[in-house]
């Protein structure tokens, strides 16, 4: 023998290792060499997450459409909730008054003005309608607007308070 230390040297066949293995471990080996979604993901739990995650964000999606299209806002501490909707042949302004909770609130006459809006402000109309907030927990008011369009200006206005909002059906 030689004084010489040395590294030994290792041969390795998987093949080889794999014939001498048990059927379990062939098995598990065979299952790793799969296509499609299954390779990408690891196994069918990640892919059952995966498309739970997607479904999650398309829910979220939705309820955002779904909440831009009842746009709200605060005049004088009640919470307002305002829809356009298109009602056989006319358009309907729909608002939703809410107190808050606790605290002051405003009761009293509220002046609407819609708009449509439209490229050039002397070919619009302009639609007034007085309102009056009751000392209510909730209240909803229905007003038919005398024209029709895609997208539409809406102020609100009280004694010494204004809001402005632009709403689409």
């Amino acid at each position: 023998m030689s004084d010489e230390k040395r590294d030994p040297v290792f041969y390795y066949s998987r093949e080889r290792r794999l014939n001498r293995a048990s059927e379990t471990v062939r098995n598990m080996n065979k299952e790793n060499k799969q296509r499609g979604l299954l390779r990408l993901f690891g196994n069918k739990g990640n892919i059952l997450i995966f498309i739970c995650i997607v479904l999650i964000i398309a829910m979220a999606g939705l309820g955002r459409y779904i909440h831009r299209r009842n746009e709200g806002l605060n005049l004088g501490g009640n919470s307002l909730s305002l829809s356009i909707v298109r009602q056989v042949e006319e358009m309907v302004l729909g608002l939703l008054k809410t107190v808050p909770k606790s605290g002051e609130f405003y009761v009293g006459e509220v002046e609407i003005l819609v708009s449509p809006a439209a490229a050039e402000p002397a070919e619009s109309e302009v639609f007034a309608h007085r309102i009056i907030f009751n000392p209510v927990d909730s209240e909803t008011f229905i007003l038919p607007l005398p024209f029709d369009g895609d997208d539409f200006f809406v102020i609100l206005r009280t004694g010494d308070e204004q809001r402005a909002i632009r709403l689409q059906p």
